[in-house]
């Protein structure tokens, strides 16, 4: 439950996320549209790739919300707990291709120093072997999702404990005792 009231929707299945958005409409709708069109496969990256920035975001955000959600679908994409523990305790650790280690070293830096972000940065995906296409779209899932980690701190949105207890049992190693991810909210 968020720290704000929600309006009555219809769609009773919206993720929490959605929901406290429904005392604007027009909010919602837009953000369904961009949430679907920046990823879920929208973004023209792989899912896993959307997934596994999305994580390396919300941990550098430590934002719990996406911390555990997009740990989760990263999981369900990719079939590897260890490496989804890996990537929310820290990614350089993880076992990742030298291509998807520069695109998660760009969104993170995007994430965490916007201001210092160069050509030289976009040069180093390039050279990775992304496209323009795909800096984009590393881009704007990287914005996505800041957003998004922004939304859910800033109204209090946590994942449901039967989702957080389902987590919990698949999360290994130290990321398992990162208080900012296996410590709920306080409401």
């Amino acid at each position: 439950m968020a720290w704000i009231e929600e309006a009555a929707l219809e769609d009773q299945n919206l993720p929490e996320i959605f929901r406290v958005m429904s005392l604007n409409p027009g909010a919602l709708a837009l953000v369904k549209d961009l949430n679907q069109g920046l990823s879920f496969g929208g973004s023209g990256l792989a899912r896993v790739q959307e997934e596994a920035i999305a994580t390396v975001v919300s941990a550098a955000n430590r934002c719990r919300y996406g911390g555990m959600t997009h740990g989760g679908f990263l999981r369900r994409q990719s079939g590897d707990a260890q490496l989804v523990s890996d990537i929310l305790q820290d990614y350089t650790i993880a076992d990742l291709s030298q291509a998807d280690r520069a695109m998660l070293d760009f969104a993170l830096k995007l994430t965490l120093r916007p201001s210092l972000v160069a050509r030289e940065d976009v040069d180093a995906l390039r050279e990775a072997g992304y496209e323009d296409r795909d800096v984009l779209s590393i881009v704007l899932t990287t914005c996505l999702i800041n957003f998004m980690n922004r939304l859910a701190d800033g109204l209090g949105i946590d994942v449901p404990p039967v989702y957080q207890k389902s987590v919990l049992k698949w999360l290994t190693g130290p990321a398992a005792s990162q208080e900012w991810l296996v410590k709920p909210k306080k409401m």
